[in-house]
C-alpha cells in the first residue's frame, strides 16, 4: 500500500510568479558581483601590489559567469510552476554561491580580506527567501563552517596563504575575526527570520480577510442578482396585466381611471428597467473570463446603436447629432459590453437634457487607442459629484430632482464594464450647461503610421 502525501509550503510572497521575481533580481544582483570581482583585479594588481592569487580569482570570476549564465537561461526560459522547485533553484544558488565567495576570500587575502562578511549578503537573502527558520539557519551555519574551515587551514599552512599584510596572521587576530563574523552572522539570520516570521503571518492574516471579503462581495453578487430576478417576473407580470387592462377596457374607464393605469404602465417599466440594470452588473461583477472580442465598424456599430435612442429624443424634442469624419475603420471590441456602455452613456445624456437641448455622439480613433465621448446640454454635475459617480447606488441631487426612479447603477456597470476591457473613461462637466463622458480603448494595430484625431467634420447625422 502506497501513502501519498503533499508539502505545503506557505510562500513569503504573493505568488510562485512573486517569487521568480525575485531570484530574477538575484541572478541580475550576481552579474554586479562579477564586475566588481574583474574591476578589483587590476586595481589591486597595479594600485595596491598585494601578493595575492589573482589568476585564481579570475578563474572563479569565470566559473561564475557560467554558472550566472546557465541560472539566467534555467530563470529565462525554463519557469517552473511548483514552489518547492523554485525554492530549490534559489537553494542552489545560494549553497554553490557560498562556495564560491569561500575561494575568493581564501584567494583575496583571507582573514585579512574584510570583504569576507559577503558572506552574510547570502545568509540574509536566504532569511527573505525561505519559509520557516531550518533553510536559513542552515545556511548560515554553512556559511560560518566555510569560512572557519578555510581559516584554520590557513593558519596551520594545510593550504597557502593568501596575505594582504606581509606578515601571518595571528592566532589572536584569527580568533576575533572569527567570534565577530559569528556574532554578526548568527544575530543577523536571527534578526531578519524574525521580521520575516512576523511579516508572513501578517501577510496571512490580510491574505484571510482579503478571501473573506472576496466570498462576501461575490455572495452579495448573487443574492443581489437572485433578488433581482425574483422581482423581475411578478414586475413583468403586473406590466402585462396594465397593458391589458388598458388595451380591452380603454373605451369604459374613465379618464381619470385610465390615467393612472398609464402612469402605473410607466411606473412599472421604469422599475423593470432598474431591474434590468441590477441583473447586468451583477452578471459582469461575477464574470471571471476576459470580455470576447468581436471585429465590427465602428462607424456602423455606432450608428445602429444611436438610432435605438432616436424615439427617446424625438419624445424630448433633443436633437441628437453623430460627429464623423467617415474615416474610421473596423476595430475589435467587446460587443456586449461597449453596447452596454454607449448605451447607457446616452440614454442618460437624454433623460438628463432639458426639452429642447442637443446630445452629441463623436467617435474617434488614434494611432494607439480609439473610442467615442458623449457630449450633452444637461443638467451638468457639480465638481464635489464626480469622484463619486461611478460609485454604486450614487446618483447626485439634481438627478435625483429631475428624475426620481433610478438605481444609479448605470455609471457604476460603465466603469465595470471599461475596467474589464482595460480602458479609461473621463467626465468632464459644467453644472447647467451640461457634461461630456469620453470613453478611450487599446487599439491593437500593426500599422506604423499614426492614425491622427480627424478634426475637419464634415459630416453631421441629425434627429429632431
Amino acid at each position: 500500500m502506497f501513502t501519498t502525501f503533499s508539502i505545503n509550503i506557505s510562500l513569503p510572497f504573493y505568488t510562485v510568479e512573486d517569487l521568480r521575481t525575485r531570484i530574477g533580481w538575484y541572478v541580475n544582483l550576481r552579474w554586479i558581483a562579477v564586475f566588481g570581482v574583474l574591476a578589483s583585479v587590476p586595481i589591486s594588481q597595479g594600485m595596491f601590489h598585494f601578493k595575492i592569487a589573482y589568476t585564481e580569482m579570475l578563474f572563479v570570476a569565470s566559473i561564475l559567469v557560467v554558472l550566472n549564465l546557465i541560472y539566467f537561461f534555467l530563470w529565462k526560459h525554463l519557469p517552473q510552476k511548483n514552489a518547492i522547485l523554485e525554492l530549490a533553484f534559489a537553494e542552489v544558488q545560494i549553497f554553490l554561491d557560498l562556495i564560491l565567495i569561500s575561494f575568493l576570500i581564501h584567494y583575496s587575502g583571507g582573514v585579512d580580506n574584510p570583504f569576507f562578511f559577503l558572506y552574510l549578503v547570502h545568509v540574509i537573502l536566504s532569511g527573505i527567501l525561505f519559509p520557516g527558520t531550518v533553510l536559513p539557519y542552515i545556511n548560515a551555519t554553512f556559511a560560518a563552517l566555510l569560512f572557519t574551515i578555510w581559516s584554520i587551514l590557513e593558519y596551520f599552512n594545510v593550504v597557502a596563504q593568501y596575505t594582504l599584510l606581509s606578515v601571518s596572521v595571528p592566532l589572536s587576530m584569527l580568533i576575533v575575526s572569527l567570534s565577530a563574523f559569528y556574532i554578526i552572522n548568527f544575530s543577523g539570520i536571527y534578526i531578519i527570520n524574525n521580521f520575516m516570521l512576523r511579516y508572513r503571518s501578517l501577510k496571512k492574516i490580510i491574505d484571510e480577510k482579503n478571501d473573506l471579503l472576496e466570498k462576501s462581495i461575490e455572495q452579495r453578487s448573487k443574492t443581489f442578482r437572485f433578488a433581482a430576478h425574483e422581482i423581475k417576473a411578478p414586475l413583468t407580470a403586473i406590466k402585462s396585466t396594465l397593458e391589458v387592462v388598458k388595451d380591452l377596457y380603454k373605451n369604459d374607464l374613465k379618464p381619470e381611471v385610465f390615467d393612472l393605469v398609464q402612469r402605473a404602465e410607466r411606473r412599472s417599466d421604469q422599475v423593470l428597467g432598474m431591474v434590468k440594470e441590477m441583473i447586468m452588473i451583477t452578471q459582469y461583477n461575477l464574470l471571471t473570463e476576459k470580455p470576447v472580442l468581436e471585429k465590427v465598424n465602428m462607424e456602423e456599430w455606432m450608428w445602429q446603436l444611436v438610432i435605438q435612442q432616436q424615439s427617446s429624443a424625438l419624445a424630448k424634442g433633443i436633437k441628437l447629432f453623430v460627429i464623423s469624419s467617415g474615416k474610421l475603420k473596423e476595430v475589435e471590441i467587446d460587443k456586449v459590453g461597449m453596447e452596454k456602455v454607449l448605451d447607457n452613456l446616452l440614454s442618460n445624456a437624454i433623460r438628463y437634457t432639458p426639452c429642447g437641448g442637443a446630445v452629441n455622439v463623436e467617435p474617434f480613433m488614434k494611432k494607439h487607442s480609439f473610442g467615442f465621448s458623449i457630449s450633452d446640454t444637461g443638467i451638468g454635475i457639480e465638481e464635489k459629484d464626480l469622484e463619486h459617480i461611478f460609485d454604486e447606488f450614487y446618483r447626485t441631487k439634481e438627478a435625483k430632482q429631475m428624475e426620481q426612479i433610478g438605481t444609479g447603477l448605470g455609471l457604476n456597470l460603465v466603469k465595470e464594464i471599461i475596467k474589464k476591457n482595460d480602458g479609461t473613461i473621463s467626465v468632464t462637466s459644467i453644472v447647467g450647461k451640461g457634461s461630456t463622458f469620453k470613453i478611450e480603448l487599446p487599439l491593437f494595430s500593426n500599422e506604423e503610421e499614426e492614425e491622427p484625431e480627424y478634426k475637419d467634420v464634415h459630416k453631421h447625422y441629425l434627429f429632431e
